[in-house]
């Protein structure tokens, strides 16, 4: 995804969301009290997390939903609420949050409503992309698979980038750990990953449709270069990338703190297997902290996930 600058114009060549399963969507958004719309807006959001107590709405805490939807308010005169393609906590930024709500002024141009949006909100917050739908969309719903991104560096402590990293001074093996992360693809289980409840054995999430189970298409761990300037000498930024077709309460910040176990040799690639099928949180370790995590893009209808890229040392 192009990054934006605050108050452009949408670029046509940034990802978009495209709508299928429109009749699931619809009958979900009823049984769930959200709305799927026809005439719809889709906005790809970017956000710093570091400001925000998560993405959706708290009241009396500053949120990004809550943020977005006062700016709606003020651009339209009226009350726009917004649904969210994914549930962000505290601290966790997003590149490609994808959110949907009904077109209040379906004669304006679509430039303009994402100009005056981004004038509204502050630097933490911006539009990257805003699109007319004629259909019914729901960006939740109509979600095939959702990406996150977790970076992780390893060397001297970076003050620039620590809002952005977790940072770790002991050594990681990032071999062992791309080994750790392979054996997370497919169809499994994740329960011993799961956060708030919803991991251990008595819980009412084993009750649900699809229980703790979930499909993972990608899981990758590799080197990328840091963005705040040279840092090869002094350490090593590593970049865990995962895409699957639904994801439970911080999974991915679990999935990072069991690689760093296996990466600074604490654990063998195999403990991984042993975690996933114990199906109990207690057996999974701690979890790492928010501010590495990232929300990095929304697939929907036939989309397929992009392929790994290559290590950045081995290009």
């Amino acid at each position: 995804m192009q990054r934006k600058q605050r108050g452009d114009a949408p670029d046509n060549r940034t990802h978009r969301p495209h709508s299928t399963s429109t009749s699931r969507a619809t009958a979900r958004g009823r049984e769930s009290g959200e709305p799927s719309f026809r005439g719809a807006l889709a906005l790809v959001l970017q956000y710093d997390g570091s400001g925000f107590a998560g993405s959706q709405f708290q009241a009396g805490a500053r949120t990004v939903q809550g943020e977005l939807e006062a700016a709606f308010s003020d651009l339209f005169h009226e009350p726009v609420k917004t649904v969210f393609a994914g549930r962000t906590d505290r601290g966790v930024h997003a590149v490609g949050q994808v959110v949907s709500c009904r077109d209040p002024r379906p004669v304006w141009g679509i430039e303009a409503v994402g100009k005056a949006l981004n004038a509204r909100l502050a630097a933490d917050l911006a539009v990257g992309a805003i699109e007319r739908r004629s259909g019914r969309f729901h960006a939740r719903y109509d979600a095939s698979w959702r990406e996150y991104r977790y970076r992780i560096w390893n060397g001297t402590p970076q003050p620039l980038a620590r809002h952005q990293v977790w940072q770790r001074v002991e050594p990681l093996d990032v071999g062992e750990m791309a080994s750790a992360a392979a054996r997370l693809i497919g169809q499994h289980d994740l329960a011993a990953l799961a956060s708030g409840g919803a991991g251990v054995p008595w819980s009412d999430w084993r009750d649900r449709p699809r229980g703790t189970v979930r499909t993972v298409l990608r899981c990758h761990c590799r080197t990328v270069q840091p963005w705040w300037g040279p840092g090869d000498q002094i350490g090593q930024l590593l970049e865990l990338r995962i895409v699957a077709d639904g994801f439970l309460p911080r999974l991915v910040r679990n999935v990072a703190a069991l690689l760093v176990e296996v990466g600074r040799g604490a654990q063998p690639i195999g403990w991984v297997d042993e975690v996933l099928a114990s199906r109990d949180r207690r057996a999974g370790g701690g979890a790492a902290p928010p501010h590495g995590l990232t929300l990095w893009k929304v697939g929907y209808g036939g989309e397929a996930p992009d392929p790994d890229p290559v290590d950045d040392k081995a290009a």
